[in-house]
């Protein structure tokens, strides 16, 4: 009014208060929205309805998911004829895909073919999916013959994505085992159509366990005496991928893997490309005992070689015994061979580290510096001496035990030294 002064604003503590209304009633502006199949003007405000025919089998969890939801939150088990239209939604949840392998182990043969005809539009994305792939492991498994050619015929044609893909590559192991030879050849046709896709399925992270598995397949039948022309072509055709780039994948990740699996029993009378690979392992004997990788090339031949194989890898560790013990990489198969090898063999690497000799004698670089404090300080040689002391016996044992603990004064001022008095006192006690 004039004359008066303004009226400070209110607070927010002060504004008018909205009118209430009673429980459950809505304001007299409010029309709610009228419910799909709901007769008209059938809404009462205040007053609670009771659900119709759709409500209640939306709340029953027959639409939109509700049944997995259902399940997962109350431990409800459907019945197959309320699960089948859901099979493929509940295969993807973690909950719902252990149920789905729970009724396929349970149902009978009828109910489950049915299960198998829900999933097989979706195969291939379920073979890729986190939780689906297991679906599809445990469909292989507990199905017929013929369900299972059924299942393995969606993976034709995506053979190569199954096979790089993280959980398809899984499935596609388990079917290769499982289903009969003559099919799993034509799915293994796919991946061996060209040098070039073998090599970068032998290099994949996924692939090359498919490629693995299939190598063990194919060398078990053969074996077997099951030597048929299709089998015998598939085994030559990887061998000779293999040989033709061996040097690339024996130092490779995950080819590495690949190439010991070909070599299998280190047989050279098996294949022209099996004694390639070994004529060619022999001549890199010392590139590959320092690879990271290449290294267990070596250690499959001490494992897997014959006689003479296995000698020619020893004599090669014992010649360059202290450049290999001193190495990240060298000295793991040093001490492989220390553990493999027979006692003669584990006398002549050790007798090298106590009185070096030609090339290990030409590697020390100061005539005058002690040779055994040297390696007992390295970070990796010093496993290689503890492993020499494990695999020696008798009078060469007491000696290494008495050179070791007439230089204890020096080694307990460094970890590494500590570390082999240690063990040095263990044992003997």
């Amino acid at each position: 009014l004039p004359g008066h002064l303004p009226m400070p604003p209110q607070s927010p503590s002060s504004w008018p208060v909205p009118p209430q209304y009673p429980p459950q009633v809505p304001p007299p502006s409010f029309k709610p929205p009228r419910v799909a199949g709901a007769p008209s003007g059938s809404y009462s405000p205040g007053i609670a309805q009771p659900p119709n025919a759709n409500q209640k089998q939306r709340n029953n969890g027959r639409h939109d998911g509700g049944l997995l939801t259902q399940h997962k939150t109350t431990g409800y088990r459907p019945q197959l004829s309320e699960l089948l239209g859901h099979v493929v939604e509940f295969s993807r949840d973690s909950h719902g895909s252990r149920f789905v392998q729970y009724m396929m182990e349970t149902v009978n043969p009828e109910e489950r073919q049915m299960l198998i005809d829900e999933v097989l539009s979706d195969a291939v994305p379920l073979m890729q999916d986190l939780f689906g792939n297991y679906v599809m492991q445990n469909f292989l498994e507990h199905s017929s013959n013929d369900q299972r050619v059924l299942i393995a015929s969606r993976i034709k044609g995506s053979m190569t994505l199954l096979s790089m893909q993280p959980h398809g590559c899984r499935v596609v192991q388990r079917a290769i085992d499982i289903i009969p030879t003559e099919n799993r050849n034509a799915l293994l046709m796919e991946l061996l159509e060209s040098h070039e896709k073998i090599i970068r399925c032998a290099k994949d992270p996924h692939a090359t366990h498919v490629m693995q598995k299939a190598v063990i397949l194919l060398q078990q039948e053969i074996r077997r005496n099951h030597k048929t022309k299709q089998n015998k072509e598939l085994l030559d055709t990887i061998e000779n991928s293999v040989q033709r780039e061996i040097l690339q994948l024996a130092v490779h990740p995950h080819a590495c893997r690949l190439v010991q699996r070909t070599l299998g029993d280190c047989n050279p009378k098996r294949s022209d490309a099996i004694k390639l690979i070994l004529d060619t392992v022999m001549s890199t004997y010392h590139t590959l005992s320092i690879d990271q990788h290449g290294n267990f090339i070596l250690q499959h031949i001490l494992d897997n070689g014959s006689l003479d194989q296995v000698a020619t890898v020893h004599n090669h560790v014992s010649s360059n015994v202290l450049e290999l013990a001193q190495h990240k990489f060298g000295s793991h198969l040093v001490e492989k061979c220390l553990q493999s090898a027979t006692p003669k063999q584990a006398e002549a690497v050790v007798l090298e580290l106590l009185e070096p000799k030609g090339r290990n004698a030409a590697y020390i670089k100061d005539g005058s510096e002690d040779v055994l404090l040297v390696l007992m300080k390295d970070p990796y040689a010093n496993f290689v001496v503890q492993r020499a002391f494990d695999a020696s016996s008798g009078e060469l044992r007491s000696r290494i035990a008495t050179e070791i603990r007439n230089r204890s004064e020096t080694l307990s001022r460094f970890t590494y030294g500590r570390h082999i008095l240690s063990h040095i006192n263990k044992s003997m006690h």
